[in-house]
């Protein structure tokens, strides 16, 4: 769901008014928000001291669109696609555009469990690479977590990519393995950023696939994943071969197709060049597609999207749906 902040200079408290699907609520603190933001700034010399917080009926969607060869598409526009939401046609369309430079907010999710201790030092290369030559210093921002039957915040959000590069590389693989609590962990830290600014909530998680100590569950992690609205590649470790295909790739499928994100291969060093090129290719190639849902009821409801290219041999990679905002008492009106 979309939220726009305006900045409004005025005396006394912090006050925060959300204006809620046309109702009214005052929150005394700063409300998070998962969804895209626009900022309009005060004056020059007025000091703010609340916001606004007016809360639209709109969905922000991102996606990225490939031919029948796997090449990127750039130049298309809204009259290329349909778009249903919860299987009916949005009541409009309010804006549609590429948004290819957009700041990233970063989760490096990193197994350093006994089971890939074999290709550990690719992971931690993998982790390294991503971090120095995909991340755009003081621009984009990432935080690194690191798992084995615990969950551990090896680096907070940063945006100096050579301090996290250097913890990633001394670690060392060992225990067992927490992976879904660690996805569960890493969309809180996602949820709870302050989103001051438009970003691109993603994930990237390096592993096998393989779980064997988490207290979540398979589905709580697809659900944080859904609800904090972030994309989820997921490098693979696994060597896959004709005739055999390990059982963490159908996990890693699960939890990556969803969220508009995939599985790459990141078993071998070219391997991982091929899939960080490609992970950097598709988050500088999203289109950003913003509608009013025809009949969006507040009721915490998960709503399926579809969005069909009308040209032909076209493929769109998006997030399957998304959860719509529930009333709670405090939405009520005065």
């Amino acid at each position: 769901m979309g939220v726009r902040y305006t900045l409004v200079p005025k005396r006394g408290l912090f006050l925060l008014f959300l204006l809620a699907l046309g109702t009214v609520s005052l929150v005394i603190a700063q409300q998070n928000q998962s969804g895209p933001l626009a900022v309009t700034a005060a004056p020059a010399g007025d000091t703010p001291e609340f916001r606004i917080v007016k809360r639209v009926d709109e969905v922000n969607l991102r996606f990225t669109v490939t031919d029948s060869h796997g090449h990127f598409q750039n130049q298309l526009t809204s009259q290329d696609f349909s778009v249903l939401d919860n299987h009916q046609p949005p009541a409009a369309i309010h804006f549609f555009q590429q948004q290819s430079a957009l700041p990233l907010r970063v989760g490096i999710v990193l197994d350093v469990s006994s089971s890939v201790a074999p290709s550990f030092k690719t992971e931690q290369k993998a982790a390294g690479v991503f971090l120095q030559k995909v991340l755009r210093p003081g621009y984009d921002e990432a935080f690194v977590v690191t798992f084995n039957q615990n969950v551990h915040l090896l680096e907070d959000w940063t945006g100096d990519p050579k301090a996290a590069f250097a913890k990633v590389h001394a670690l060392q693989a060992g225990g067992d393995t927490a992976l879904y609590d660690a996805i569960v962990y890493a969309c809180e830290r996602l949820r709870q950023k302050p989103a001051d600014t438009i970003a691109r909530p993603v994930i990237v998680l390096i592993t096998d696939g393989d779980d064997t100590a988490s207290k979540a569950t398979l589905y709580d992690a697809e659900q944080a994943a859904a609800r904090t609205e972030t994309v989820l590649f997921a490098l693979s470790t696994n060597v896959v071969t004709p005739g055999y295909y390990p059982k963490g790739e159908a996990v890693l499928a699960l939890l990556s197709s969803p969220t508009g994100g995939r599985i790459l291969q990141a078993h071998e060093g070219w391997q991982l060049t091929n899939s960080f090129a490609q992970i950097e290719q598709a988050l500088r190639s999203e289109y950003v597609l913003g509608y009013q849902p025809a009949d969006l009821k507040p009721d915490g409801s998960f709503r399926p999207i579809e969005i069909l290219p009308l040209k032909s041999k076209l493929q769109v990679r998006s997030r399957r749906g998304y959860y719509a905002p529930r009333e709670t008492a405090s939405e009520q009106p005065f």
